[in-house]
């Protein structure tokens, strides 16, 4: 189940969503028509803001000799932060200033006071960032609130989940384009994460989050955030992931071990240096690399057929061989809305007792259960859960947890 296309009404219909998650029953909207009385901004943590708060300091005191001092033994250049954080804040006002020119009520967020009510607040999220910023707004949607993103930075960031890319437009133009419904509505699935069974050594949940209803599953993890910002509350449920899930040990060097039911598939034993899973989001960035097939490799490919007494074509050259990475590479981008989940597993151990499995594929439910001592299951490189011996999880895609966002037309 994905956007039900009207030709007659060019309408979509968003997929019903459950109750627990109060959001409207059986939501139509047509392409172009939305008109949000509350907008959130999600404003990206510059590097000065990032720095400052590290030292304990606020915006006003950006030119205090010891912070200077700091920066200077870093090597890092003050002038440089300071221009990226005007830049950030010259883009947040420009949105700002266009949503209000319709009376929309706007709020601003950073990650650090970003939550889950906020998102309930509002009609509409946008994330004014780079791509990080929009998994951060994603994180905490559960409705069918859309969520949009717009690159701040389009020379520093790629920007792949904002509207434009790495186009270099004002933010208040492709605000303007939105209110004027000249867009279309879309959705990106997203993995949701259940631990059917925590193992007993993990430790009990951190005692720095407010207290707050969570479920027997949500207890029994302890929920890991990165150091890059803190954060006022544990992650919301369910547990979704836009772009992939990592399942492995937390150290490198170490061999993850585990069991893996695809679908309703056999249960495989299985050793790697981890395993991803990631959706059509997903699909460009850590799946796109782990599995990405280049000239180099197919030239080795042919010179080994060669020598097996197989003729080589004059014809195959190396805009050929160009070609043919580019056609396999292509195989592994799927698009956003696609009800499908692909499968990576890094660097597998096959042996007399691991035999061979594929390395990758496609499924809409995966079934994990850790063998591993060490080991942490991260949802968009942000949130990370521990997964040690006995931890059971499974991973599947339902309709009801798409995103909803849009693509501008033209």
């Amino acid at each position: 189940m994905g956007l039900v296309f009207d030709e007659n009404s060019a309408s979509v219909s968003l997929p019903v969503v459950q109750d627990e998650y109060d959001c409207t029953l059986g939501l139509t909207r047509k392409h172009g028509e939305f008109n949000p009385k509350r907008i959130l901004i999600l404003s990206k943590t510059t590097r000065l803001e990032y720095e400052l708060h590290k030292a304990r300091f606020d915006i006003s005191e950006a030119h205090d000799p010891v912070f200077l001092n700091r920066l200077e033994s870093r090597g890092t250049n003050l002038l440089e932060l300071k221009r990226k954080h005007d830049m950030q804040t010259s883009c947040t006002d420009a949105i700002i200033r266009e949503l209000k020119k319709d009376n929309i009520e706007v709020q601003v967020a950073t990650r650090a006071n970003y939550t889950k009510d906020l998102a309930l607040w509002s009609d509409l999220i946008i994330s004014a960032g780079g791509d990080g910023t929009f998994l951060t707004a994603s994180s905490k949607v559960r409705n069918a609130t859309p969520v949009i993103g717009i690159n701040t930075d389009p020379v520093g960031s790629e920007g792949h989940l904002c509207l434009t890319g790495k186009l270099q437009r004002p933010p208040d133009e492709v605000i303007r384009q939105l209110l004027d419904g000249h867009f279309y509505w879309d959705q990106r699935q997203r993995i949701r994460v259940t631990v059917i069974k925590a193992s007993d050594s993990d430790s009990p949940p951190p005692l720095s989050f407010p207290a707050r209803k969570r479920s027997m599953q949500s207890n029994a993890c302890n929920f890991y955030l990165d150091n890059d910002c803190e954060e006022l509350e544990p992650p919301v449920e369910p547990m979704l992931a836009l772009n992939e899930v990592f399942i492995g040990e937390s150290h490198a060097a170490r061999v993850s071990y585990y069991e893996v039911q695809i679908n309703d598939g056999p249960i495989l034993k299985q050793k790697s240096s981890g395993m991803t899973v990631c959706t059509g989001t997903g699909s460009t960035s850590w799946h796109y690399n782990i599995n990405y097939l280049n000239e180099h490799t197919v030239e080795d490919i042919m010179n080994i057929m060669g020598s097996m007494g197989f003729r080589s074509n004059n014809e195959i050259n190396e805009k050929v061989v160009e070609g043919i990475c580019n056609r396999f590479n292509q195989q592994l981008i799927f698009e956003p809305n696609n009800q499908k989940m692909a499968y990576s597993v890094r660097d597998p151990i096959f042996n007399a007792t691991f035999l061979k499995t594929a390395p990758r594929g496609f499924a809409k439910k995966i079934k994990v259960k850790s063998r591993c001592s060490h080991a942490h299951l991260v949802l968009d490189g942000s949130v990370s859960i521990p997964f040690n011996q006995g931890t059971e999880v499974v991973l599947e895609l339902i309709p009801q947890d798409a995103l909803q966002t849009v693509v501008l037309k033209n």
